[in-house]
């Protein structure tokens, strides 16, 4: 059974009353958002057995002066509703994208050795049988979560001009700028350009 992410961006703006109060603005499935199990380890602490992440945000609940429309989607999933959380906008452009996770190995890197003798990177996350030969480690059964228990940063196995590197995921990894996220920032940012930075944030929860 596979974790989906749900929820609204919201922003804060004048309601009827006269005074200010927050608004979903776009439900995250409008923007594609659904299920990305590395974006939810690294932003919000869901779906990280192996604790790789410092979260920028876990387990706020709702906000206390979350919008009627985020309140009540939430409530629609019931029970099923979980690690209910919210990001702020400003805390998102705060977010340091080349920090690495918590100190120990959570992959291994593929490159090829060029004639020079540089390295360039063929793939970011590779758990393959070609790895399996390089290491001796039967891929099939063990689980790669377990990859900072068997080896340091920075272990290095050359087969030919392959080289497999065991190394520490960057937030940008798990985020990556092109990437699923790319329309909920360009969402929140232009929102942000209209409303201000402080009025603009991101509420989710989770359901399996």
């Amino acid at each position: 059974m596979g974790t989906d992410i749900r929820g609204f961006v919201e922003c804060r703006t004048w309601d009827d009353s006269g005074a200010k109060a927050w608004h979903g603005a776009v439900e995250l499935s409008l923007l594609g958002m659904t299920r990305d199990y590395p974006a939810f380890a690294c932003l919000f602490g869901v779906r990280d057995p192996g604790g790789r992440w410092r979260p920028v945000g876990a387990g706020r609940g709702l906000p206390g002066d979350v919008s009627q429309r985020t309140r009540a989607g939430h409530a629609s999933w019931g029970e099923a509703a979980f690690g209910a959380t919210w990001l702020a906008w400003d805390e998102v452009l705060a977010v340091d994208w080349d920090e690495p996770a918590l100190p120990r190995a959570t992959t291994i890197a593929r490159y090829r050795r060029d004639p020079d003798g540089t390295l360039t990177l063929r793939h970011r996350d590779d758990w393959s049988r070609g790895f399996a030969r390089a290491s001796g480690i039967d891929t099939r059964s063990v689980d790669p979560d377990r990859i900072g228990d068997l080896w340091a940063e920075g272990t290095t196995w050359d087969v030919g001009t392959t080289v497999f590197r065991a190394e520490r995921d960057r937030r940008r990894d798990a985020v990556p700028a092109d990437g699923g996220w790319r329309p909920v920032w360009s969402v929140m940012r232009t929102l942000a350009e209209v409303h201000g930075d402080d009025h603009v944030r991101l509420v989710v929860w989770f359901e399996e």
